[in-house]
C-alpha cells in the first residue's frame, strides 16, 4: 500500500512537472545560443519595439517539431527526423541525434557548430523565411500591422542567410512591405514614434543589404523620415538619426547636403552637456566634406570658426590633424599631407569613404606640386 501510494505520488509529481512546448522552445534557442561562438550580444535598448532588436541581433529560430505526451514526460522529434528530445521533470534531454552532412562529406551538428551553407541549413532556413513571410501576409489582411512588421523583418533577415538571388530579391521585397508598415505606423498620431524606430531598422538592413548605391539611396531616405518623426515628437533620438543621415550623406557623396545637416548637428551637441564630447568628431567629418569639394578657402574659414567657438574641438587630435593638411596644402606638400594621413590613421582607423577623400586630395596636391 505505502509503495503503491508513493509511485502515485512520483507519477502525479512527474506529470505536474512536465516540460511544454514553450520550454523545449526556450531550450534550444538557449541551448544554440551557448554553444554558437558567432552569435552577437542581446540589444540593451529599451524601447517599445523590443521585439525588433531581438531580430536584429539575430535571435536564433527553432525547427518545426512534434511533440508527444506520455503522462509522466513528454518527448519532441523533430520533423525532419535530425534529433529526438525527452522532457522530464522540467528538463529537457538529448535522446537522438542524427548528424547533418555538409557538402565537404563531415558531419555538422545542428545545434554545435554548424558547417555554414550546407544544403540542408540552407533548405530550414529558406522553409522558416516563407513561414514567416506567409505569417506576414495573413497578420496584414487581419490589419495586425504590429505582428506583420515583425514577421516581414524576420523573413527578410532568413531570406538574406540563404543568399541567392532569388531569395535575396525575397528578402528586398520584405524590407518593403515592412515599409509599407512603417508608413501606416506614421499616420497614426499614437504611432509615430514607432514609425520613426522601424524607419531607422530599416535604414540599417538595407544598409547591409549588399551596399548597393540603390540601396544606400533608400537607408538615406530611412534615416530622414527617422529624425523627422523623432524630431516631430521631441524625442532625443532625433539627433542620432541626423548623425545617421549626414554621415551617409557623406559617404553617398552628398557633400553639401551633410555639411549642412552637421551645422545643425554641431550647435545641438554642443548645447547638450552629455553630447558636447562628440563636437570635434562632427566638426571633423564636416572638414572633410568641404575637402572633398576641394574649396580650401572655405575649408579654412570653418576651421578658424570651429576653434573660436568649440574649446573642445581647438584641443583635439582631429583639430591638430586638420591643420596639418590645410598647412601641406598651402605649402604644396604631398608628402607631408600623406604623413599626416597616416599617423592619423595609426590612433583612429579612417573609414573607407573618407580615405577616398583624403586620397583625391592628395592626387589633387601632386599634380599642383608638378606644376
Amino acid at each position: 500500500m505505502i509503495l503503491f501510494i508513493f509511485l502515485f505520488f512520483i507519477g502525479y509529481y512527474s506529470y505536474k512537472h512536465k516540460p511544454n512546448a514553450n520550454s523545449f522552445r526556450e531550450f534550444i534557442l538557449t541551448s544554440k545560443e551557448t554553444n554558437s561562438p558567432s552569435t552577437s550580444s542581446p540589444s540593451t535598448s529599451q524601447d517599445l519595439f523590443k521585439f525588433f532588436n531581438k531580430l536584429l541581433v539575430g535571435q536564433p529560430s527553432v525547427p518545426e517539431f512534434k511533440i508527444d505526451d506520455y503522462y509522466c514526460f513528454n518527448v519532441v522529434s523533430f520533423k525532419d527526423g535530425t534529433a529526438t528530445y525527452v522532457g522530464f521533470l522540467d528538463k529537457w534531454y538529448l535522446w537522438s541525434k542524427i548528424e547533418v552532412i555538409g557538402s565537404s562529406g563531415r558531419g555538422d551538428r545542428l545545434f554545435g557548430r554548424k558547417k555554414k551553407g550546407s544544403a540542408t541549413e540552407m533548405q530550414v532556413i529558406e522553409g522558416l523565411a516563407y513561414s514567416d513571410k506567409e505569417a506576414a501576409i495573413k497578420a496584414k489582411g487581419k490589419k495586425d500591422y504590429h505582428k506583420a512588421a515583425k514577421s516581414f523583418l524576420s523573413a527578410a533577415k532568413q531570406f538574406k542567410k540563404v543568399g541567392d538571388d532569388s531569395n535575396l530579391l525575397e528578402a528586398a521585397n520584405s524590407l518593403e512591405a515592412l515599409e509599407k508598415a512603417a508608413s501606416i505606423y506614421e499616420n497614426s498620431d499614437r504611432q509615430s514614434t514607432r514609425a520613426a524606430r522601424v524607419y531607422e531598422i530599416l535604414a540599417e538592413q538595407y544598409k547591409k543589404t549588399n551596399s548597393t548605391q540603390h540601396n544606400l539611396e533608400k537607408a538615406l531616405k530611412m534615416h530622414r523620415k527617422s529624425a523627422e518623426l523623432f524630431e516631430l515628437d521631441g524625442d532625443g533620438r532625433f539627433l542620432f538619426s541626423l548623425t545617421s543621415q549626414a554621415e551617409l550623406s557623406a559617404e553617398i557623396g552628398y557633400y553639401e547636403q551633410a555639411i549642412s545637416l552637421f551645422d545643425n548637428i554641431i550647435i545641438l551637441s554642443a548645447n547638450d552637456s552629455i553630447l558636447s564630447f562628440k563636437v570635434k568628431s562632427h566638426v571633423f567629418l564636416q572638414c572633410l566634406c568641404i575637402i572633398a569639394l576641394g574649396d580650401w578657402v572655405r575649408l579654412e574659414k570653418r576651421f578658424q570658426q570651429c576653434i573660436e567657438e568649440y574649446p573642445s574641438f581647438a584641443d583635439s587630435r582631429e583639430c591638430a590633424f586638420i591643420n596639418k593638411l590645410i598647412v601641406s596644402k598651402n605649402s604644396c606638400d604631398p608628402s607631408g599631407f600623406a604623413t599626416a594621413c597616416k599617423e592619423y590613421d595609426q590612433l583612429t582607423t579612417l573609414s573607407s569613404w573618407q580615405t577616398h577623400i583624403l586620397l583625391v586630395a592628395k592626387k589633387y596636391l601632386e599634380v599642383e606640386d608638378l606644376r
